[in-house]
């Protein structure tokens, strides 16, 4: 069953998004990091962090500049909240209670879902959006790893 193929936490390996042109970029940079986190008790966390993320001058959740400030916002991608899923279509829906992205708390993410590698890779695509710093609708694909 989906769901339990899904359970457990995942490296991220890529995150890539293909334009109209067929162009693919790394979304949040070469060298982006991440995990995602699938629980039993239906949870997803999810969090993505640009590799070139500047480092505050004082090491303290307060004390970096606002420039500083805003770059380790604008490097990171992150939310939270309960998933379900669509076994007939191979699709998991994040409904989002926490994000980084104000706009998306609240909102119902549809991912859908591949496996290969004997279940140990996971492919989450989603339908076009609009992505990376020019503003252009790109299908994007997020690949982890065990």
């Amino acid at each position: 069953m989906l769901k339990e193929k899904l359970l457990g936490t995942w490296k991220l390996k890529s995150f890539t998004g293909t334009d109209e042109e067929g162009v693919t970029v790394q979304i949040m940079g070469e060298g982006a990091t991440g995990f995602i986190c699938y629980s039993q008790d239906g949870w997803v966390s999810v969090e993505i962090l640009r590799a070139d993320r500047p480092r505050y001058d004082i090491p303290d959740t307060e004390l970096g500049s606002d420039e500083q400030t805003l770059a380790a916002a604008r490097g990171m991608f992150a939310y939270a909240g309960r998933f379900t899923v669509d076994e007939e279509n191979q699709i998991v829906y994040h409904e989002l209670e926490f994000s980084l992205i104000p706009n998306w708390i609240g909102s119902r993410q549809k991912r859908y879902v591949t496996f290969k590698d004997d279940g140990n890779t996971l492919i989450l695509t989603a339908d076009p959006v609009r992505i990376g710093k020019d503003g252009k609708r790109r299908n994007t694909a997020l690949v982890w790893v065990r």
